[in-house]
């Protein structure tokens, strides 16, 4: 395994998540996998301990790994969460061969509920950017988007026109901040009455919900997002190398 850069400003526990993550995620690390003891993956990084098992804890907050007392720390079994990598909503269209476009229903500054504060890490005072999008494809709409934007990471991003662009080529080109991988949950529903509306479904028809928490490359939270997909007519890829479409 490569050496960390340690001229990154990226602190080295978390290039050595990501590292062990995208070996997690590629398979190259597979379920019950055991990881070198932590003396062991120091000296091979030339990291010391401390930063070694802070990586550790964090692969294990995450559910990619777990620990038995006296025998050392084991690659988990896959889950639907804790997904590594992702291509945006936008690249994967074009990838495919639509043209991505979104219809903007809200995009403006607000106080979140306290639950959302303790998400996205925000000061009680904090404004965090609320956005709302309707996604389309060659102009037909296959998912609704609200996402949750911590303000001070990106302030004047409420007066940009994103109806037509990606948020997150926005946030690499504005605001030098790189989203990097996510977390996600997956449920089934049925479509509420409006989200019918918006998605031109029956009302009660099957969505897919995904929840997702977004960093990026310096481990650092930059987006709470719930997207609600079509049901019908809609194919997503969701393993755990990308999810594609989760994010914008």
């Amino acid at each position: 395994m490569r050496l960390l850069n340690k001229q990154s400003p990226v602190p080295l526990y978390s290039q050595l998540y990501t590292r062990l993550a995208e070996q997690i995620s590629s398979g190259q690390l597979k379920a019950g996998d055991r990881l070198p003891p932590e003396r062991e993956l120091a000296e091979s990084m030339n990291v010391s301990r401390i930063t070694a098992r802070q990586a550790i804890d964090a692969l294990a907050e995450k559910g990619l790994v777990y620990r038995e007392q006296g025998r050392g720390t084991f690659v988990a079994e896959p889950k639907m969460h804790g997904l590594i990598g992702f291509t945006s909503f936008s690249e994967d269209l074009r990838q495919r061969g639509f043209h991505p476009s979104s219809h903007i229903l809200v995009q403006e500054l607000k106080t979140v509920a306290e639950q959302d504060q303790k998400i996205l890490k925000l000061e009680s005072d904090e404004l965090a950017l609320h956005l709302v999008r309707v996604r389309m494809a060659d102009d037909r709409p296959v998912a609704i988007q609200s996402a949750l934007i911590p303000h001070r990471l990106c302030p004047g991003l409420e007066n940009i026109d994103l109806h037509d662009q990606s948020l997150y080529s926005v946030l690499r080109e504005e605001y030098d901040i790189h989203p990097a991988w996510t977390e996600a949950e997956l449920e089934a529903i049925s479509a509420t009455a409006e989200q019918a509306r918006l998605l031109n479904l029956e009302k009660g028809d099957p969505v897919l919900v995904v929840h997702g928490i977004t960093y990026s490359d310096s481990f650092e939270i930059i987006e709470s997002v719930r997207t609600v997909y079509r049901g019908k007519g809609l194919a997503l890829y969701i393993g755990r190398q990308r999810i594609f479409g989760l994010n914008p």
